[in-house]
C-alpha cells in the first residue's frame, strides 16, 4: 500500500499552468467531461441549499449543477484566477466565485449540503487533512461527490520518460487502499467506491504532450529540466514508449480513476 499522503506542491505553479490552459482547456478536455459526466449522474434528486464546486475550472460542471439545482446557492472554487475567469463568463445565477486552495479551504463548518469535485483531489498536499476540512465544511447528511486518479494513471508515459532520463516526469498517484484508508479516518459514513480504467489512444508522442499541456496537467512536481529538446528528446521518448503502441499504431495512455460518494 502507499500510505504517503503528504506531498510538496507549488501551488503557484499549478495555478499558472491551469492559467494558460484556461482559455482553451476545453477543447482538449473531453475526458475530464466524461469522468465529470459519469460522477454527475449519482447526484441525488435531493434537494440541496448550499453547493460547492470544488477545483470548478472553466465551470463546465457548475452549469450543468446549476440546471440540476436551480434554487441552490453555488461556490465555485478554483486555485487558478485564469479558470474563474471562464466561470464568470458564464454568468450563472446565484453562483459566487472564489480563488481558493484545497488544502487551505475558507469555509465554516456545517456550510454544503454538496460538494463536487471532479478530478481535481490528486493536486492536494495531504489528502487525508484535506478530507477532514471538506467534511466539515458538509452539514449533517450533506454529501461529498468525488472522482479522482489512481496510481497505474499515465503509466505508459512514465515509463517512456525512462528512456530520457531516471528524472520524475509524470506525478505519482495514491493507490486504492490509500485513499480508501483517508476516507476512513475522516470519518464518512455511507460511502460507496467504483474504479474504472479508461485508456486514450494518440497518434504520436507529441499529441500526447499536447494533450496534457491542453488541459494544464503538465505540471510534474518536484520536476527536474530536461537538458534535450526538440527532436532529440521525441526521439527518445518515441523509443521508450515503443512496448505501448497498440495494434493500430496509437500511443495508449492510461487513466485509472476512482469515484467517490460519502455521506457526513
Amino acid at each position: 500500500m502507499n500510505c504517503k499522503t503528504a506531498i510538496n506542491i507549488n501551488k503557484k505553479a499549478v495555478a499558472s499552468s491551469f492559467s494558460k490552459a484556461a482559455t482553451h482547456y476545453d477543447q482538449f478536455a473531453q475526458l475530464q467531461r466524461d469522468i465529470g459526466s459519469l460522477l454527475l449522474s449519482g447526484l441525488s434528486n435531493k434537494d440541496v441549499q448550499t453547493i460547492l464546486d470544488l477545483g470548478c475550472g472553466t465551470g463546465y460542471f457548475s452549469e450543468k449543477i446549476s440546471e440540476l439545482y436551480p434554487h441552490c446557492k453555488m461556490t465555485c472554487l478554483d486555485l487558478s484566477d485564469g479558470m474563474l475567469a471562464q466561470v464568470e463568463k458564464k454568468q450563472l445565477a446565484n453562483v459566487t466565485c472564489l480563488q481558493g486552495d484545497i488544502d487551505n479551504l475558507p469555509f465554516a463548518d456545517n456550510h454544503f449540503d454538496l460538494i463536487f469535485s471532479n478530478l481535481v483531489l490528486q493536486w492536494s498536499e495531504d489528502l487525508a487533512a484535506c478530507l477532514k476540512q471538506l467534511k466539515g465544511s458538509l452539514t449533517d447528511g450533506g454529501k461529498l461527490h468525488f472522482s479522482t486518479l489512481l496510481n497505474g494513471t499515465l503509466n505508459e508515459l512514465t515509463q517512456a520518460w525512462k528512456a530520457v532520463d531516471l528524472h520524475p516526469h509524470t506525478n505519482s498517484f495514491l493507490d486504492l487502499d490509500s485513499i480508501k484508508l483517508q476516507i476512513q479516518q475522516a470519518g464518512f459514513k455511507k460511502v460507496s467506491i467504483k474504479t474504472e480504467t479508461r485508456v486514450l489512444h494518440y497518434e504520436n508522442v507529441i499529441e500526447v504532450m499536447r494533450a496534457l499541456k491542453g488541459i494544464g496537467a503538465n505540471h510534474v512536481h518536484g520536476h527536474q529540466a530536461v537538458k534535450l529538446s526538440g527532436r532529440s528528446l521525441i526521439k527518445l521518448l518515441e523509443k521508450g514508449y515503443l512496448p505501448f503502441v497498440n495494434e493500430s499504431g496509437q500511443l495508449n495512455l492510461t487513466y485509472q480513476v476512482c469515484y467517490v460518494e460519502a455521506e457526513k
